[in-house]
C-alpha cells in the first residue's frame, strides 16, 4: 500500500507539507537506522550521548516500530549503559521489540545480559521470544547458559527444543543435528551413538 501511495502525487504533496511542519515518522526512523552502521566508528563519549538519546526514545516512544529500531541500534553499541535499556526492552509489550532486545543482548557478553536472557528464556509467555532468548544464550560460554539450554531440551514445545539445539550448536561448536535425545546424552556426559 505504501508503494502505491508513494507513486501518487497527492500523497507525496501531503507528505511534503508534513515534513515542512516538522520531523515526521519516516525521518525519525531513518535517523535511528543510520546509527546501526555508525555506532562502531564512534568513540565512547559519542556513543554515550547517542545511547542516552536512544534510551529516551525507547522509554517515551509509543510506536513499537521506533522502539524496535532503537533497541536494534543499541545492539550495535559497545557502551556499558546499553545493558540497562535492553533489559527494560525485554519486558516490552511488543513481541517484536522483546525479540530484538534478546538478539541485541547476544552481542553484549555481560553477566547482566546472560542473566536477562536466562530469565526471558524461562519465563516469557511468547514462544518466539523464548526461542530468541535461547538462541542468544547460545553465544555465552557459561555453565548457567548451558544448564538453561539443557532444561529447554525437556520442554514440550518443538520450537523451544529446536531453538535450544541451535543454541547448543553455537555454544559447543558441535553439530549433533536436531535430535534432542542425542543432545541430552552429550550434555549429560553419556556416550553418543554416531
Amino acid at each position: 500500500m505504501f508503494a502505491i501511495k508513494r507513486a501518487n502525487p497527492y500523497y507525496r504533496a501531503q507528505w511534503k507539507e508534513d515534513e515542512e511542519k516538522g520531523v515526521v515518522f519516516r525521518q525519525r526512523e531513518d535517523e535511528i537506522r543510520k546509527l546501526h552502521s555508525q555506532f562502531p566508528s564512534m568513540d565512547a563519549e559519542e556513543q554515550g550521548q547517542w545511547v542516552a538519546e536512544l534510551a529516551k526514545i525507547y522509554d517515551f516512544e509509543t510506536s513499537p516500530a521506533l522502539r524496535f529500531d532503537s533497541v536494534t541500534a543499541l545492539g550495535k553499541s559497545t557502551h556499558p549503559d546499553v545493558d540497562a535499556v535492553l533489559v527494560r526492552a525485554c519486558s516490552d509489550e511488543s513481541t517484536k521489540v522483546r525479540i530484538a532486545a534478546c538478539k541485541s543482548l547476544a552481542g553484549r557478553q555481560s553477566t547482566t545480559a546472560s542473566q536477562m536472557l536466562a530469565t526471558v528464556a524461562q519465563s516469557d509467555k511468547d514462544t518466539s521470544v523464548r526461542s530468541a532468548a535461547l538462541r542468544s544464550l547460545g553465544t555465552f560460554q557459561t555453565d548457567d547458559a548451558k544448564s538453561i539450554l539443557r532444561k529447554s531440551l525437556d520442554e514440550k514445545s518443538p520450537a523451544i527444543q529446536f531453538a535450544a539445539t541451535e543454541a547448543l550448536k553455537t555454544m559447543t561448536g558441535k553439530d549433533l543435528g536436531g535430535d534432542v535425545d542425542i543432545w541430552r546424552q552429550f550434555l549429560d556426559g553419556q556416550p553418543i551413538d554416531e
